[in-house]
């Protein structure tokens, strides 16, 4: 039976998928110290948390647990969709151990600035078709503590809020598991050593995570230009009634990920500046958190909103929109030819 269980929960775009591939990549390092990377890949870990956090999960969750259960020693688990998952979901997750394991949460979590940033383009990624300006707009609206303040899945800001409100997140957790088992570890601000999330992802596991060349590799992200092109095509397939997920394997792990995301190099960058009321609401944050005596590994000056350098979507040429677009259909086409 495992001793403990680490449940890395998000938040989203917080280095997740950073942290995800340094821990598989290191599953037999980490093995040789007691530490166990449950399911042959990250994808299991997909899978049997989407099952946990289904009505009735059934053999992916069952399986992951077993093995867990079977080692002796810690197992650590990383899927951000748990961040954001309500008392049930979480209750069942945690109660999954209650056989003796002692579960301890880490949530990651990275200054408000860029992650309104970096959200937008992965909520475009994931089907979305929400333009920049209402995006930031209903965010603000839609801010904890603002009297509008809402988490759902349907507007950009309730989407957003609801994987991105960290104090939500921690208390939610902290009912479950205690407040001492919670542990919030900041991303370091732009310009910091390579390794510091993974030394600090390590310094909480209680093993140094190696960061081996070539792994730790973030999740693909697009340029700016291939984000509107994205945006576009979400457009014209919700008028046509083909609503995400419809699609999903070409519009996100073909278009998106491979054709567009190779091209991000040549591509501005979306910038943001930081706003007067994206300073207030961090320091909210911090505030709460700091209140409460939430554990930290790292420091809550990285949470500190810092400028995303870039542009805006209006300062890009149609014609600069259209090339990306012929890149795209090119690219696509390219995927569906069998030789």
């Amino acid at each position: 039976m495992a001793q403990r269980v680490v449940l890395h929960v998000g938040l989203m775009k917080s280095g997740t998928s950073f942290v995800q591939d340094l821990l598989f990549a290191a599953k037999a390092e980490l093995g040789a110290h007691g530490v166990l990377v449950p399911g042959a890949g990250w994808g299991r870990q997909v899978a049997a948390v989407k099952d946990a956090l289904s009505a009735s999960p059934g053999r992916p969750w069952r399986r992951m647990v077993d093995e867990i259960d079977g080692h002796d020693g810690t197992a650590v688990v990383s899927m951000e969709f748990l961040g954001p998952a309500g008392p049930d979901q979480v209750d069942r997750v945690v109660g999954a151990f209650g056989g003796g394991a002692v579960v301890d949460v880490v949530v990651t979590a990275r200054d408000l600035n860029r992650s309104v940033a970096s959200l937008w383009q992965e909520t475009i990624q994931n089907g979305r078709s929400w333009g920049w300006d209402e995006y930031v707009a209903d965010v603000a609206a839609k801010r904890p503590g603002r009297g509008a303040g809402v988490a759902d899945r349907v507007t950009a800001g309730g989407t957003f809020w609801r994987q991105q409100h960290l104090p939500r997140v921690v208390d939610s957790w902290s009912r479950a598991v205690g407040h001492d088992h919670v542990q919030v570890v900041t991303v370091p601000g732009p310009g910091a050593p390579r390794d510091t999330l993974a030394h600090r992802f390590g310094e909480v596991l209680g093993v140094a995570v190696p960061v081996h060349e070539g792994t730790g590799g973030a999740n693909a992200s697009l340029g700016l230009t291939s984000t509107l092109v994205l945006q576009r095509v979400n457009q014209l397939l919700d008028a046509q009634g083909l609503t995400f997920p419809t699609g999903a394997r070409l519009r996100k792990q073909v278009l998106a990920k491979t054709v567009l995301a190779a091209r991000r190099a040549e591509e501005p960058r979306l910038g943001l500046p930081v706003a007067p009321w994206v300073v207030e609401q961090a320091a909210d944050t911090v505030a709460v958190l700091r209140d409460a005596g939430t554990r930290l590994v790292g420091s809550w000056e990285d949470l500190t909103p810092v400028e995303v350098p870039g542009v805006h979507p209006s300062s890009i040429d149609a014609v600069e929109v259209g090339e990306a677009a012929l890149v795209a259909l090119a690219g696509l086409v390219a995927s569906q030819v069998v030789d």
